[in-house]
């Protein structure tokens, strides 16, 4: 399933933005106040039907079905170039498996909650843990603690459940123990963002990126995010992480325009400054050189 273009109107300051996809793996940066919270908000609110003012829509291809859904109103549009129902499940299990990761509540990641069913991680994670212990079985595979090794020292990382309260339990290489109340935030988003990967989504869109990861933990996490070959919305609020992307056609510039957000995907005109100025991308947007949108 191909996504093609999103589009958002009428909300907040996205009075009419659209974005297309001709890459699997987009970077959203800008100035505070440009939109960037905005946007992971309206891709949040597609996946539900109680939008008043605003309207919201996607187009997807599956399987040479070209389809755009949109919801205006609180009321729901349908146009397909194939068979209507299957068109409407193509959108539905595209949108059921969209995974949002936003305004993370670190209190409720870091605290202590019984071994409890969840089938799907809040935008705000708070329940990836009792999330992980039901996707893993209660066995980490020996794959994620070679991801977290990218952020700390690990041997060892296990579920316990003491009490009926379940902790994910991580040993250092110096033999220092912890539970997720006293892990580091890069190792806790560390553990969000692959929970979020083990679920197979359609698309995930990360609001705040680099929040409590370094530079090596960052790249890592691109990568696995390229390698999963999944739809991915990178917001970010540091120019940095933009150099992260192969090619300048994988970022989206917004910015605020009396009160308006424009978006722009670069183009094949930046690579071209790149080579000129002998700049990275993050030098080239902060030297002013960029043409404006």
């Amino acid at each position: 399933m191909e996504l093609k273009k999103f589009w958002v109107r009428g909300f907040k300051s996205l009075r009419n933005v659209v974005i297309e996809f001709p890459t699997r793996l987009t970077f959203v940066t800008g100035p505070s106040g440009s939109g960037k919270t905005a946007l992971t908000e309206a891709f949040d609110l597609l996946r539900h039907s109680n939008i008043n003012s605003a309207t919201i829509g996607i187009e997807i291809w599956d399987g040479g079905c070209r389809t755009a859904y949109e919801l205006s109103g609180g009321k729901k549009t349908l146009m397909t170039s194939c068979n209507s129902g299957e068109a409407e499940d193509a959108v539905r299990r595209f949108l059921d498996s969209m995974i949002i990761i936003r305004d993370v509540d670190w209190k409720g990641v870091r605290s202590l909650r019984p071994a409890s069913k969840e089938a799907k991680l809040l935008p705000d994670a708070s329940n990836f843990v009792p999330l992980l212990y039901n996707l893993t079985g209660g066995a980490i595979p020996d794959s994620l603690i070679e991801a977290l090794r990218y952020v700390m020292p690990v041997s060892d990382l296990r579920f316990v459940v003491d009490g009926g309260v379940l902790l994910l339990q991580l040993t250092t290489e110096d033999g220092i123990a912890m539970t997720q109340a006293t892990m580091p935030s890069g190792v806790l988003k560390t553990l969000i963002v692959e929970t979020a990967l083990m679920m197979q989504p359609s698309m995930i869109v990360i609001d705040n990126f680099e929040c409590g990861l370094d530079p090596e933990a960052q790249q890592f996490l691109i990568d696995e995010l390229r390698s999963n070959d999944v739809y991915a919305l990178v917001v970010t609020n540091s120019e940095t992480v933009l150099d992260y992307a192969k090619r300048p056609q994988e970022v989206v510039l917004l910015r605020l325009d009396k009160g308006e957000t424009r978006a722009r995907r670069l183009g094949d005109e930046v690579e071209e400054s790149l080579k000129r100025h002998k700049l990275t991308l993050s030098e080239l947007i902060a030297s002013g050189l960029l043409e404006p949108l």
